[in-house]
């Protein structure tokens, strides 16, 4: 991975180049930002350039022996960590010839994405106490072929409490020792790692950068990149399922379940959430993820008027359903799906979870 790979963010690879060169490598960096704004990317590219055996002025060079194994992420100073379903293995060496493919498809990698490639149904990810362990003994031995040995922890903030092992290896690391933390929710991340780290945000990317990649990379006119890059603020991966223009697997779902929650038909909603309770807690978290964006679409649909991002059927069931709502009713629905999703999050029971929302909504209409 090189940075001329990532759409946009010149000043923050701009300011990467610069601290390696300077040789000033902070050993603990919490990268801070969305999937699709390329918090991953970054990582990647950053860890290619700090072990480049020729590194450029601006990039990796990338014919050296260590940017080829950078190309297919088999550098033997590299070590990944991410979360998995605890059905997958023990510890992620389990899983590194995915992880590898995975990332070699889409380094815009997300979390759901992930999930998927691994089958992980009903099972949430984590990062469990057997492979914070085997981290501290791989990080304990010396580098191979570089000067730096480099962890790129995924998701940090699937450590749990089990992250406090860590804690002595994040403040007093072995000599060359480098942490590059990808995290997309610092909310749920542990305090006690944060303080240990120094913060690198990624920002959104830049509409006329994200309009130049996009117009190369799919091979499009301008003028729609620029219209798929302005609805997706900034992130890659809504711009390209925008121009992919498929139909979401959750409109007809999520549609039906607010007409029963209208009508207060709980009697259809039971069979909806007896159905929809089977089909794994990633798609569940997708389908209300959707309604918020949903909700998102009904609150600033004037304002956008065709720029919307929508679908067709989507413009029709958004319009549709928010002659039903009123701003308040709007912001009530957004918090009550925002707060299921916590409570999906924590393996809470789906059935019970959606006959409260259920429920709520139906008073909110």
């Amino acid at each position: 991975m090189q940075f001329k790979q990532i759409a946009g963010q010149q000043p923050l690879k701009t300011k990467l180049t610069a601290m390696a060169v300077s040789g000033r490598v902070p050993h603990a960096q919490l990268v801070l930002g969305q999937s699709g704004a390329g918090n991953l990317p970054i990582a990647l590219a950053f860890a290619a350039y700090l072990l480049c055996k020729n590194p450029l002025p601006d990039d990796s060079c990338g014919e050296c022996d260590a940017c080829r194994k950078m190309q297919t992420f088999t550098h033997p100073d590299l070590h990944f960590s991410f979360p998995f379903p605890s059905s997958s293995g023990d510890t992620c060496v389990d899983l590194y010839p995915q992880w590898r493919k995975a990332l070699q498809a889409e380094p815009y990698l997300s979390y759901e994405a992930w999930m998927r490639l691994l089958s992980a149904e009903n099972n949430q990810g984590n990062i469990p106490i057997l492979e914070c362990r085997a981290l501290i003994r791989k990080l304990s031995m010396k580098a191979y072929e570089s000067r730096y040995k480099i962890l790129l922890l995924w998701l940090p903030e699937f450590l749990g409490k089990e992250g406090n092992v860590l804690l002595k290896f994040l403040e007093e690391p072995p000599p060359d020792t480098l942490f590059l933390l990808v995290c997309s929710q610092p909310d749920k991340l542990l305090s006690t790692i944060v303080s240990r780290t120094q913060m690198l945000r990624v920002p959104p990317i830049d509409e006329s950068d994200l309009t130049a990649y996009l117009s190369e990379k799919l091979e499009i006119t301008p003028e729609e990149a620029a219209r798929f890059s302005m609805m997706s603020g900034g992130d890659l991966l809504k711009a390209l399922e925008l121009a992919s223009n498929s139909e979401s697997p959750y409109m007809e779902p999520f549609r039906q379940w607010m007409l029963y929650c209208y009508k207060k038909n709980f009697f259809l909603s039971a069979k909806w959430i007896e159905d929809i309770s089977g089909k794994g807690r990633e798609y569940i978290k997708g389908l209300l993820l959707y309604g918020i964006e949903i909700m998102r679409a009904i609150a600033v649909m004037d304002n956008l008027g065709e720029r919307n991002g929508l679908n067709e059927q989507e413009k029709e069931f958004v319009t549709k359903l928010g002659k039903l709502l009123s701003n308040k009713k709007i912001f009530g629905i957004f918090d009550v799906l925002d707060a299921a999703i916590y409570e999906v999050e924590r393996n809470g029971n789906v059935k019970m979870i959606f006959t409260d929302l259920s429920f709520k909504i139906s008073r909110l209409f």
